[in-house]
This record gives structure tokens, C-alpha cells and sequence, in this order.
């Protein structure tokens, strides 16, 4: 009994000592020490000191995270006439800011402060008051320079994670549309927001999306690629992406509308979408903006050449090494007199070529912009002619290795344009050694892995596999929007109807008169 006694009074004692150590100090001076010690004398921390007594009021804030107009407009200017007549009282000041708070922990101070709130404490009083005075510089919303449009909304995401909720809301102005917040790394404390709409995105879905951001337990986030790579299905090993990325507010709001789910990191301009299927990748910013018959030959368009940039490489060396007499025998002629005096084997030349141009695109990327297309476009003509005339690589080469990276620059999202290409270099290597049965069995494996591919529990082919017959009206082509109505059916709650049927049939009664 007595060891039992004496260990709930150490329990009680330790419990005590920690509740000191959380709560602020009653001596303004102690708490202004405390607080100098924790930012250090060389950081941005800054204190404005207010009213006759030199120690009476105390402001905090962390020059870079603030608005110095706010401050003094709506911080110090009321402290000021509220104190100077010496009427108001501490506990029942009010601040013209957006926010206002009262703090009692020092944890909950200092995680403030950090979010760019102005502190003001009192000296006698053991609490304080936040206000809200966010600012810095930030970069405006501009147009995307990745995700390009001829017709459409020019708008793009910025850092700002306030910003972009906003750009969002704007388009959809709902009150079903939720929005959970988190802090996310012990260092860094990047604020994430997951955005969906009530009744049309699965429950399940949403809960299941939460519980993966809130099972991170890592010092900073940076990015939004840390939350990507960590929420995705560890089951699979994949170079394909099953976490859908762009920086553009319209495509994003279309993806809630149908029922998917939106994560935002501030600092960063690029908003997550999940679930996402393989459709997703290859469809443009575009084909919603364009007639339907237009946006259809695109669409089919586009994922031909998707295919072209990853199957063109292997196939050109398949034919030319085992299967010549698939060829037509005046264009066999023609490539075999461009090769004579070629030192290399065709896959070996190919392959080259395609390291060489992969070279190339990356040193465009990570040059000024100014140079850096510039030096890709002209090093890639000078590099394939003194190749060809040196008789370093056939004529035929270098037109098929060109082809194949046009076809690639068609394919709408990035991140699926870069597993085109690593998946290329393993169908090269397929074709190399065992011809087209290599290629054919290449493919089939890629197929395969494809149907293996979950995300979010949404099969990654749907809705080829499992088969949506609704669904594949905005699959290889785009039907017109009045027969549209119905939104994805893998993805959508019970709530399906895009739109009401009478709108089809007002269309159908105007035509039939």
C-alpha cells in the first residue's frame, strides 16, 4: 500500500511539474526570457513592447510570417486606444483582426506563433491572446505553365493552401463540399486539407483517405509527392502513379464532381486526386472545352500516341532484326543501304539514341528557361545529323527514336509520360532478345500488372476492367454532354445523376420538331 501511495504521488508530482512547464507564466519578463531562449537572439523573432510601463504589453510575431500593416492597423493601433485611457481590461480586450484566440498552454503559443499570429501577453496574467496577422509575400495565381489550353480557365494553384481552397470553392459553390484539415510533420507542421463533397464521393473512400494521412508520422513535409508516395496501396510496387496531380482548379473541381477526393499541401501548387484510374492520365484539360467530335479524334489521338511512345522502340527493332519479311521489300531495301557501315546492332543503336535524347530532355528541364529549349531542340538536330553522317546511327534510327519522343510530348500528364519511358527501355530489351513474341509477352505483363493495380480499392483499368459500358462515353472518345448523365460509376456514391433526363429530352422534342 505504501509503495502504491508513494508511486501516485511521484505520478501526481511529475503531472504537476509538466502543467508548470505547459502553462504561461505570470511575470511578463519571465515569459519573455523563456520565449527569447526558444527562438534564439539571431532568429526573426521580434517583440514590440506597448504602453507607459516598458513591460506592461508585450507583442510577439515572427517577422517573415506576418502582415506589418495588419499589426499596426489592427494589433497595436486598438491595443493603443483601448489601454491608453487606462479603462480596458486585459480579459475583455477586442482586436479588429479576422481571428482572435486565448491561449492558456505554452505548446499551443508557440504552435501559433509559428502559424504567423501576433501574441500579446500582459504582464500579472497567465493567459494570452492570439490574433490573426498571416501575411508575406506569396506568388499570385497565374496560368499554368505545364498544364496549357487553348479554350478554358487560365488559373493555376499557388503555395498558399487558403488560396487554393479558394479557387476551388469558388467553382463549387455548395455547402456539401467538406474540408478536413491536418498538420502534418514535427518540424514543419504543413497544413494538408482533404476536399470532398458530401453525397456524391464514397464514405468509405473519404475515411479510408484520412486514416492513411493520419497514419504519416514524419518530421517535414515538403511536398505534396511525401503525401503521395505514402498514401498509396503498399500491396503493389508500380512505376504507374496511382495518385493523380495537377495544378489547375477547374480539373479539380471536375474530379470532386465526380466523386473523387482532392489533397492539399500548403507550399506546394500541385493538389492530389484520388482514386485515379488509367483514363485520367490521358484525358486533357481540353476535351471539356472543345466540341465533342473534335475532343473525341484527340482523345483517340492521344492514346495512340501513348502507345506509339513506349511500343514504336521495340517494335522498329523486333522488325528489323527477326522479322524482316513483315517489312515491305522497297522500304527493306532503302533502311538496309542507310545502315551499311552502321558499327552498331540495331537495339544497341536504338537504345543509344534514346539514352542520348533522354540526356538531352533532362538537361532542357534543368536549364534556364530562357536556353533551355532552345539548347534541347538544337542539340537533339545537331546530335542525330553528325550521328547520321558519321555513320554512327541509320537515317531510319534516328526518324524512329524522334517519333517515339514526339508521341511522349502528346501524353497529358507528366507522371505517366515518364513511366512510358521506363517502360520502354524493358520492352526495348524484350524485343531485342526474343523479337516480337518478346514484345507481344512484354505487353500481356503490362496488362496484367495494370489489372493488378488498385487505388483506393478502385481497379486502376476501370472501366475496362471491370467492364462500365456508361462510363466508356468519355473513354477513347467524348460523347456530347446531354448524353453524359450519369457520373463514374466506380467512384460515385448512390448520388449518380449529373443531370436531370429532361434536358436530354427537351433536346430530342426540339430535334424531332
Amino acid at each position: 500500500m505504501v509503495r502504491i501511495w508513494e508511486k501516485n504521488m511521484q505520478s501526481k508530482n511529475h503531472k504537476d511539474v509538466e502543467d508548470q512547464q505547459q502553462a504561461i507564466l505570470y511575470s511578463l519578463d519571465d515569459n519573455i526570457k523563456r520565449y527569447t531562449e526558444i527562438f534564439g537572439d539571431k532568429s526573426d523573432f521580434s517583440i514590440r513592447y506597448l504602453g507607459g510601463d516598458r513591460n506592461k504589453i508585450a507583442i510577439m510575431y515572427i517577422d517573415s510570417l506576418v502582415e506589418k500593416e495588419t499589426i499596426n492597423d489592427h494589433v497595436i493601433h486598438d491595443l493603443n486606444v483601448q489601454f491608453n485611457n487606462g479603462t480596458a481590461e486585459f480579459d475583455k480586450i477586442t482586436l479588429s483582426t479576422i481571428k482572435m484566440k486565448e491561449l492558456t498552454k505554452h505548446e499551443e503559443l508557440i504552435a501559433h506563433i509559428l502559424l504567423g499570429y501576433s501574441l500579446i501577453l500582459l504582464d500579472g496574467h497567465n493567459t494570452a491572446y492570439a490574433a490573426e496577422t498571416t501575411g508575406g509575400e506569396r506568388r499570385p495565381v497565374t496560368e499554368s505553365s505545364v498544364e496549357t489550353v487553348v479554350r478554358g480557365p487560365r488559373e493555376s494553384f499557388n503555395e498558399s493552401i487558403m488560396t487554393n481552397i479558394g479557387l476551388i470553392r469558388r467553382r463549387i459553390k455548395t455547402e456539401k463540399l467538406q474540408v478536413y484539415k491536418k498538420d502534418l510533420g514535427h518540424k514543419t507542421k504543413t497544413s494538408i486539407a482533404v476536399l470532398a463533397i458530401d453525397g456524391i464521393a464514397k464514405g468509405e473512400i473519404v475515411e479510408e483517405v484520412i486514416s492513411r494521412i493520419n497514419k504519416i508520422d514524419i518530421d517535414g513535409v515538403l511536398d505534396s509527392l511525401y503525401i503521395e508516395e505514402m498514401i498509396e496501396d503498399p500491396k503493389h510496387i508500380t512505376p504507374f502513379p496511382t495518385v493523380f496531380n495537377s495544378e489547375r482548379p477547374d480539373r479539380i473541381a471536375a474530379g470532386l464532381l465526380e466523386g473523387r477526393i482532392a489533397i492539399i499541401v500548403d507550399g506546394t501548387p500541385g493538389v492530389l486526386l484520388v482514386p485515379a484510374t488509367i483514363g485520367l492520365f490521358l484525358t486533357s484539360n481540353e476535351d471539356y472545352y472543345q466540341r465533342y467530335d473534335f475532343a473525341s479524334f484527340m482523345k483517340l489521338l492521344r492514346g495512340m500516341t501513348f502507345l506509339l511512345s513506349f511500343i514504336l522502340p521495340g517494335l522498329y527493332v523486333a522488325l528489323l532484326t527477326y522479322h524482316q519479311e513483315m517489312i515491305p521489300t522497297p522500304l527493306l531495301i532503302a533502311i538496309t543501304g542507310q545502315r551499311e557501315g552502321v558499327p552498331f546492332g540495331v537495339a544497341l543503336e536504338v537504345a543509344l539514341m534514346e539514352i542520348t535524347f533522354e540526356i538531352l530532355r533532362e538537361a532542357g528541364l534543368r536549364l534556364p528557361k530562357t536556353i533551355g529549349a532552345a539548347v534541347s531542340i538544337v542539340g537533339g538536330l545537331v546530335l542525330g545529323q553528325a550521328a547520321v553522317e558519321a555513320g554512327l546511327v541509320g537515317q531510319a534510327t534516328v526518324i524512329a527514336v524522334s517519333l517515339t519522343a514526339i508521341c511522349s510530348f502528346t501524353t497529358p500528364s507528366y507522371n505517366i509520360a515518364i513511366t512510358a519511358r521506363l517502360i520502354r527501355f524493358i520492352l526495348l530489351l524484350l524485343s531485342a532478345v526474343l523479337g516480337a513474341f518478346g514484345l507481344i509477352f512484354g505487353l500481356l505483363l503490362v496488362f496484367i500488372h495494370l489489372n493488378s493495380l488498385r487505388s483506393f480499392s478502385i481497379p486502376y483499368l476501370t472501366p475496362l476492367v471491370p467492364f462500365h459500358k456508361e462510363d466508356w462515353k468519355d473513354l477513347f472518345i467524348r460523347v456530347p454532354w446531354r448524353q453524359m448523365t450519369q457520373r463514374p460509376d466506380e467512384i460515385t456514391n448512390d448520388n449518380q445523376n449529373r443531370m436531370s433526363n429532361s434536358s436530354k429530352v427537351q433536346h430530342d422534342d426540339r430535334r424531332n420538331e
